[in-house]
């Protein structure tokens, strides 16, 4: 069997993990989307990918060094072009994912992109595979390589439409893997007033768009030039080629990530006629005829429904992802509109967690958590554009009638920024205190911070105390699962000692559902290489699982595994109970994590939503 093989290598920021220090990692999670040709997976450490394209048959194949899958060969089936996508274990520390292409086909490497959502969370966007000729079987000069969309040494011109930047109707907008300081935007223009350029510091450009010249050719534009200029600290710079007689451009960051380049006065001042679209005109403002712009997604009909309102009919298709726990809504061949309104979820809202996003360059997503206690229908469209998903208290019936529009002026749901902070629980139940009565049709979840007063625990690197580290992440925990509807006590919500019989002893009194105590650990002997995540279980594992998941997938976090243990207050707990150590105070990468309020409410987030999803799943 005659083999060509054709590895990646992944330019500068290849270069740049490859520098970091090599650990044992874990492949988390990995989708096919069919529907993009597109292969998205997650790991659990830092790591840097090898590709390469394999004849007889055609398959793609991209391994993971220093990556264990932990499970049985999977093979998921796709059909059409492409065959199957394999994900097993070549050796024992690399993960091998195979993307097998069908008979008689192949695919150009230079046309597969692989980009870096960050150094744990990747892409590979596969062209539609042709079919093969002796030409493209015998030419190794076309298929040398797959290309990256890392930053090159050298500057691409292109006229390639990219979802990274767009044209729309209110101005050019360009994506960012990180937005900037609005107030320190600078614009300066030049003395013959034929090129403006942006300074953002504290950005950072999108990958593929690094060191990259975009062809504009409409309203009176040229090129743009993109630029990295430092990542430490982050700095962009963009150069856009106007004319003379050209009105002053201002920038803005967008709330959805990104941000929007515009002439003073909109681009309404530019636009008259607008050129024929030639095989030189920017493929970007070709795209916009085509597509749906969804222009509002609000709750309505007394927050019984969502509504996602566009200008004209889309495709769409709404399913649970049992893996994410959200229910996500796809919308085919649309865009979102800069000026999107969307829902204010308060405190009571049936809908815990909403997020909007242009996902590429074609498709919107809608992904959504309901809140404790919500039921969802099945997602209706009409011929006018109108999506409508049913949004109802479990148990109570849900019509399979038409939606209803709704007038209301609504806001877009913004997500709260990491660093804002949780106010602390205002319930107060020290052991000593009468236990309060259980609310009927609720869910009790006990949350135990451990030791306390007298006993710091743990004591890590710079004289860090555990008691200090997991009262912050359980209050937040406390806090979180409250405005989801969920009742809760604390064992202890100030710095007092309870005994360990005092503990479980108050949870059996309460009759709690759910038993969640909270710790960090510590490894003696100078081991500070030592980090990672445990969650522990005694009898069903059920509840750790959950938690464990929901960590992994939204913390930055090296993972330990879930383990079986005889822990006092998971043994003489008489509910599910789980215990979960947040990292190792004594360990270098840990440590420094814990010590960081921002990291310590993204944990207490992640806890937070492993609960919720144990509740949901299992109907408590």
């Amino acid at each position: 069997m005659k083999l060509k093989l054709n590895w990646l290598l992944l330019s500068c920021l290849g270069l740049l993990l490859w520098a970091l220090p090599a650990a044992a990692g874990r492949l988390v999670f990995w989708r096919f989307e069919s529907s993009q040709n597109r292969l998205v997976f997650t790991t659990d450490s830092r790591i840097q990918p090898r590709a390469q394209l394999i004849f007889d048959p055609s398959r793609i194949v991209i391994d993971l060094p220093g990556t264990t899958l932990g499970r049985p060969t999977v093979n998921q089936a796709v059909g059409g072009t492409i065959r199957s996508v394999r994900v097993g274990q070549f050796d024992s520390r690399t993960t091998r994912i195979v993307i097998e292409i069908a008979p008689g086909y192949t695919v150009d490497p230079q046309q597969v992109k692989i980009r870096p959502i960050s150094a744990t969370q990747w892409t590979v966007d596969l062209p539609k595979p042709v079919r093969e000729t002796s030409r493209s079987r015998t030419s190794p000069r076309s298929q040398s390589s797959f290309p990256s969309s890392t930053t090159s040494a050298t500057t691409s011109t292109s006229t390639t439409a990219s979802s990274d930047f767009r044209i729309t109707r209110n101005g050019l907008y360009v994506g960012l893997s990180r937005n900037g300081d609005a107030r320190k935007i600078s614009v300066k223009r030049s003395r013959d007033r034929k090129s403006i350029e942006f300074t953002l510091p504290g950005a950072l450009l999108s990958p593929s768009l690094r060191t990259h010249r975009q062809t504009v050719n409409d309203y009176g534009l040229g090129d743009i030039q993109f630029e990295q200029v430092s990542s430490s600290p982050p700095t962009a710079r963009l150069s856009l080629q106007v004319t003379a007689d050209s009105p002053e451009w201002q920038a803005n960051y967008s709330r959805l990530g990104g941000i929007v380049l515009l002439p003073r006065g909109g681009l309404e001042r530019l636009q008259g006629q607008r050129p024929a679209t030639t095989s030189g005109a920017s493929p970007s403002t070709q795209s916009l005829s085509g597509k749906a712009t969804i222009q509002s997604v609000k709750l309505a009909s007394n927050d019984t429904q969502l509504l996602i309102q566009a200008d004209r009919s889309v495709q769409s298709e709404g399913k649970w992802n049992r893996l994410s726990g959200y229910y996500e809504i796809r919308i085919a061949n649309a865009e979102l509109a800069d000026n999107i309104n969307g829902p204010q979820l308060r405190r009571n809202s049936p809908i815990y967690q909403l997020r909007i996003r242009q996902e590429d360059a074609t498709t919107v997503a809608i992904l959504l958590r309901p809140a404790v206690g919500t039921q969802l229908g099945t997602l209706q469209q009409t011929g006018n554009g109108l999506l409508a998903l049913d949004v109802r208290p479990r148990g109570q019936t849900i019509a399979n009638v038409p939606p209803r529009t709704s007038t209301d002026s609504v806001q877009i749901f913004v997500p709260p920024p990491p660093n804002t902070p949780l106010p602390p629980p205002r319930q107060s139940y020290p052991p000593r205190n009468p236990i309060p009565p259980k609310q009927r049709g609720k869910v009790l979840v006990m949350i135990d911070p451990g030791h306390g007063g007298k006993d710091p625990g743990a004591i890590g690197l710079r004289g860090l105390q555990e008691k200090d580290v997991i009262l912050p992440i359980s209050q937040d925990v406390a806090k979180i699962l409250q405005q989801q509807g969920v009742q809760t006590m604390m064992t202890r919500n100030a710095d007092y000692f309870v005994s360990l019989q005092g503990r479980t002893d108050l949870a059996n009194r309460a009759r709690a559902d759910i038993f969640v105590s909270i710790h960090a650990n510590a490894v003696g002997g100078n081991r500070s290489h030592v980090n990672g995540l445990e969650v522990y279980y005694y009898g069903d594992r059920r509840l750790s699982d959950s938690i464990h998941r929901n960590i992994l997938g939204q913390v930055n976090v090296r993972d330990r595994k879930v383990r079986r243990a005889r822990f006092y207050v998971l043994r003489r707990s008489r509910m599910p109970a789980t215990l979960v150590e947040v990292g190792f105070l004594t360990g270098y990468e840990d440590n420094a994590k814990l010590s960081d309020p921002n990291f310590r409410r993204q944990m207490a987030a992640a806890i937070a939503n492993g609960i919720l999803d144990y509740i949901r799943q299992y109907r408590l």
